[in-house]
């Protein structure tokens, strides 16, 4: 074979490779930001996604604070609803739970951001420290390890720690805008604090952030739909309340659990089954979460994640 043919030959390969890569979607043809030490993509099904979760609640056991809340159920309600079923706040808290590690870390938070979606934010160095904390905190946990070492199996990311905070910080602490072309959300703000929007609430799935609102009476119990028992690692709810006289007629969240659990399922869903039905089991007890994706500048982040039961 001459060299010019050689060429030649070698040159429709490599083009018909990249052709078909872009065709179906790998990480490298679309310039995906997992970072180019990954592997191909695995397909995860429902019954690992679900081995999974139960793994990982086994191994939250150093930042769970079950044993540190009392939970006041009260009465059944509906997202109709307009009696208030509950009188006393749903959580009481030992002081106990805030000196757990990723909780401690979690608080200094709470004062970075603006509820309204539609008000600029300005992230200050300060503020990206306490960001960075906690993200370190999370990542040397048993429970974000064994995500990391899951997510390496199914292609999603490499081996290199830092690659992985870096996603971490992406998906969660990313500003975008969500109104009126302010930057005013993040995932993080949405999902373990609120956001208000149109006169209506979003967001608002951490317990943590729910127990301090009612501590300051921003926050309203009016009772829940339905709860599932982790087994005394905590619950998962689905239920009723206001906050700042602002009704929510259908919240759900965990509670008890470690923050690194929450951000660990949160995020093995967003990047494994996004804006698809991502079918887990905790304690025995199947239920999903569902998870949105937010597309600014090209990046795919987080809009939206839950538990559904």
């Amino acid at each position: 074979m001459s060299a010019r043919a050689i060429v030649i030959f070698v040159f429709t390969i490599f083009a018909t490779n990249a052709l078909w890569s872009f065709l179906t979607g790998s990480d490298d043809a679309r310039g995906s930001n997992q970072g180019s030490s990954a592997n191909s993509n695995v397909e995860v099904d429902d019954n690992e996604l679900r081995q999974f979760s139960e793994d990982l609640l086994n191994k939250d056991t150093v930042n769970n604070a079950a044993q540190y809340v009392t939970i006041n159920w009260q009465g059944l309600t509906t997202s109709r609803s307009t009696r208030d079923e509950a009188p006393l706040p749903l959580l009481s808290v030992s002081p106990a739970a805030y000196s757990l590690t990723t909780i401690s870390k979690l608080l200094p938070l709470y004062d970075n951001y603006i509820l309204e979606a539609n008000k600029n934010e300005v992230t200050s160095q300060q503020e990206k420290n306490e960001e960075g904390d906690l993200l370190n905190a999370i990542v040397q946990t048993p429970v974000m390890q064994y995500t990391r070492n899951f997510l390496m199996s199914k292609g999603k990311i490499g081996r290199d720690v830092q690659e992985f905070k870096d996603l971490l910080n992406l998906i969660w602490f990313n500003m975008y805008s969500r109104q009126g072309g302010k930057l005013g959300s993040s995932a993080f703000e949405h999902v373990f604090l609120a956001e208000i929007k149109n006169n209506q609430v979003s967001g608002l799935h951490n317990w943590v952030y729910f127990n301090e609102e009612e501590n300051k009476n921003h926050a309203n119990y009016l009772g829940y739909m339905k709860k599932i028992d982790l087994g005394g690692k905590g619950y998962i709810v689905k239920f009723h309340f206001t906050l700042n006289g602002v009704d929510k007629p259908v919240n759900s969240m965990f509670i008890g659990t470690s923050p690194e659990l929450e951000m660990a399922l949160y995020s093995t869903c967003f990047l494994l089954r996004p804006d698809r039905v991502c079918p887990l089991k905790l304690n025995g007890n199947r239920f999903i979460i569902r998870t949105y994706t937010f597309r600014y500048r090209g990046k795919n982040l987080i809009g939206s994640a839950f538990p559904e039961i």
